[in-house]
């Protein structure tokens, strides 16, 4: 069965991550950050997956499908489980690494999504909430996301886009009813802050479908000008009242024009229309 790799911090980042701390202390308040590498949006990357004796003689292992192939693992210690090992889709490979405090309730949970046997995504729990998410998005086998949680919702998310160690995207969800609304500010200048000209908003108007016209009010009057403003009558409306039709389209309303249309249109309708297109006048006399 796969293992997820084991991977710890070297002595070089310790050392590292010293020395900042030792910096930090003596540095002043007031000055900004000259470079993103000395900011405090750096970030250890490394995917440290937490040890859970699976093969330990306290293991209890389940064969869920019946093919001699343990798909869940409880491990306990003095007879409490404190991690479990689960293959969720049978296929031989592990899926997660689940812990558990000491009163039984979920701490962390490590998942492999791609089924590459390396964790994609470590979750972090309080009292059985998720709090925090790490995540490797790129597949490079370094953490470059975090997502942090309020309650059952994403709250907020930082990013490390280029795979340097730094964050340089903060993204903030502020839409409790969308959670693919966000506003987005990132550093393009390195200095460790974000640039005030690079914010986006993922759910502006710009970004999605142009809104349709607003109608107006029904007991509104239509606009000057517009379509029921001086306009005759839609044809075919009911007690609608004809009115003079200009001479210039006499023949291609002949069809529809009614029997009192004006007489100067009335040679060309009665030789474009049959005769039984105008109900009530004699149809055209042929020859002498």
């Amino acid at each position: 069965m796969t293992r997820f790799p084991l991977t710890w911090p070297s002595s070089r980042c310790s050392l590292v991550a010293l020395i900042t701390i030792s910096v930090a202390s003596c540095a002043s308040s007031t000055p900004e950050p000259s470079s993103a590498k000395g900011s405090t949006s750096e970030r250890e990357t490394a995917v440290v997956h937490e040890p859970c004796d699976k093969d330990s003689a306290a293991a209890e292992k389940v064969d869920v499908n019946g093919d001699r192939i343990p798909d869940i693992i409880h491990v306990k210690h003095d007879g409490r489980e404190v991690c479990r090992v689960v293959d969720l889709n049978l296929d031989g490979a592990i899926d997660a690494f689940i812990y558990y405090d000491g009163q039984g309730v979920e701490r962390r949970r490590e998942s492999d999504f791609d089924r590459d046997g390396r964790a994609d995504e470590i979750a972090h729990y309080e009292r059985g909430a998720v709090v925090l998410k790490e995540r490797e998005t790129n597949f490079d086998d370094k953490l470059d996301t975090w997502d942090y949680y309020e309650g059952p919702r994403l709250a907020r998310r930082e990013r490390d886009s280029d795979g340097d160690g730094i964050v340089d995207q903060w993204w903030q969800f502020n839409n409790p009813n969308d959670a693919k609304c966000a506003v987005v500010a990132s550093d393009q200048n390195a200095d460790g802050k974000a640039d005030p000209g690079s914010v986006v908003d993922l759910c502006a108007e710009s970004y999605g479908a142009p809104k349709a016209p607003v109608p107006p009010p029904g007991g509104a009057a239509p606009p000057e000008g517009g379509a029921g403003a001086g306009q005759p009558a839609a044809a075919g409306a009911p007690g609608a009242a004809p009115t003079a039709t200009p001479a210039a389209g006499a023949a291609a309303s002949a069809t529809a024009a009614p029997t009192s249309a004006p007489a100067a249109g009335a040679a060309t309708a009665a030789s474009a229309a049959p005769a039984s297109s105008a109900p009530g006048q004699p149809a055209a006399r042929k020859g002498p």
